[in-house]
């Protein structure tokens, strides 16, 4: 791969050429260390989640939502965490502001829906009313209270908010780091993606009966690949993936795209999914029979000039960018699936009143293509939807478990999860087991120990 080395280092789990199960096998990362992670109780106990939300969710950057939802002074968004939940507003100068959801009269949430337009946020219970700058508006029948109640003009409380990419952040914490400063490297190497560009094609929030870490551990590995999506094998590497740890407990996963799993006694003759690839820009698959090797290759040298053939320009990205499937872990719930064309954003939100459900947040987003005949690659399963960037964003699709499809791959996890919930419940369960293809998984779990123990401020 010729993707550039993170300051922290690159690590690849074995030695390049090594099939699965090979003596010769070589791990060429340091062992992680001994013992079982065996503190289950932050899947399962109330008390656990209540610490949990003071101590990691209140002081951590949080993503609430796309600023394309933000687009004009007056727009706003609703997000909720836990028990929390946060409008951000767009204001008239084009700055963001976001304020806890709540009114200062007796408490209830100012708003419900998840996007919204207007200049005033009103309380639908008493029409307490506040300023879009979060100003107080008004107070009906002030007259009726006594001066020492409301005399402080209260105004919505503030929430620290940012944005990065795109994506709009919010931080619950008095006083928390410079959002630049907590992403660290992830700007610097994501640019290329020019994230903030791209259109949002699907919104799905689905509950799920799992707690958020469960749902969460699922995405920051490759090891369940070759079991609960088999079909991926003939196009991806599901066995010499690339892992880097970046500071603040971001981490990164690179899995190679376009190439067959070593799990495959096959390695050279052409499947269907290899023959679509090489389709879809543009190269005979015919001349790549028996070649099954040098798909992947042929596919990053031809893409730039595929990609200026339907008006866009991909001379940023590296040849692994082109090809590869690069999954980013933002701290403490975000995960990015990152390719030339799009993305799949996910986010895992705990349940405010149920430690054993939570919210998974699934997102499409897209880059504008004018060219009417474009699609997006099919191994990305995205919908097929107008790319002008000119139609309105789909609406958010809120879903219970299993009530529809969220593709094929993601219902696969989606099924599965669930089991994993309910084992690590059993008395003949002793703790988690974490191999060197889940480094990702225990470098989380570190950094969510230390914000746990209190030592993030």
């Amino acid at each position: 791969m010729t993707e550039p080395v993170s300051p922290y280092g690159r690590s690849f789990l074995v030695e390049p050429q090594a099939r699965p199960g090979a003596a010769a096998c070589k791990f060429a990362d340091p062992p992680l260390g001994d013992g079982l992670l065996g503190d289950l109780d932050k899947y399962f106990d109330p008390a656990h989640a209540r610490v949990e939300f003071d101590r990691l969710f209140a002081r951590t950057w949080l993503c609430a939502g796309r600023a394309s939802d933000l687009a004009k002074a007056g727009d706003w968004l609703r997000f909720d965490i836990g028990a929390e939940s946060v409008i951000v507003s767009r204001q008239p100068d084009g700055a963001l502001r976001a304020y806890y959801n709540v009114c200062h009269h007796r408490g209830a949430r100012l708003v419900t829906d998840d996007f919204g337009h207007g200049q005033r946020f009103v309380c639908g219970f008493h029409s307490w009313t506040w300023n879009l700058d979060g100003s107080l508006h008004r107070i009906t029948d002030r007259e009726t209270f006594d001066s020492g109640t409301i005399c402080d003009n209260p105004p919505l409380s503030r929430v620290h908010v940012d944005e990065w990419g795109g994506f709009v952040f919010i931080s619950m914490h008095d006083d928390p780091p410079p959002l630049t400063a907590f992403l660290d490297v992830l700007p610097a190497q994501l640019d290329a993606y020019r994230m903030q560009d791209m259109v949002v094609i699907a919104d799905l929030s689905v509950e799920w009966e799992v707690n958020w870490k469960t749902a969460l551990d699922a995405f920051m590995e490759g090891y369940h690949i070759h079991r609960r999506h088999p079909e991926g094998l003939g196009w991806i590497d599901d066995y010499h993936l690339q892992h880097d740890l970046f500071a603040n407990g971001h981490s990164r996963m690179i899995l190679p795209v376009a190439v067959k799993s070593p799990r495959l006694n096959d390695q050279d003759s052409l499947n269907d999914e290899l023959r679509a690839m090489l389709a879809e820009v543009g190269l005979d698959p015919a001349a790549f029979e028996g070649r099954a090797r040098d798909v992947r290759g042929a596919i990053q040298r031809r893409k730039p000039e595929w990609a200026r053939s339907v008006g866009m320009d991909y001379g940023r990205y590296s040849p692994s960018q082109l090809t590869d499937d690069w999954n980013y872990f933002v701290f403490p719930n975000l995960t990015f699936n990152l390719h030339a064309e799009g993305m799949l954003v996910m986010r895992f939100r705990p349940h405010p009143r149920d430690v054993e459900r939570c919210y998974y947040d699934v997102m499409v987003l897209a880059h504008r293509v004018a060219d009417p005949h474009y699609r997006l690659p099919r191994y990305m399963g995205a919908p097929d939807v107008d790319l002008s960037g000119e139609v309105p964003r789909p609406p958010r699709a809120r879903l219970r478990h299993g009530e529809a499809s969220l593709g094929m791959v993601l219902d696969q996890d989606a099924e599965f999860v669930p089991r994993v919930q309910q084992g690590m419940r059993s008395r003949g369960f002793k703790g988690i087991r974490l191999s060197r293809q889940e480094r990702r998984v225990r470098a989380f779990y570190e950094e969510y120990d230390r914000y746990l123990r209190g030592e993030r401020s």
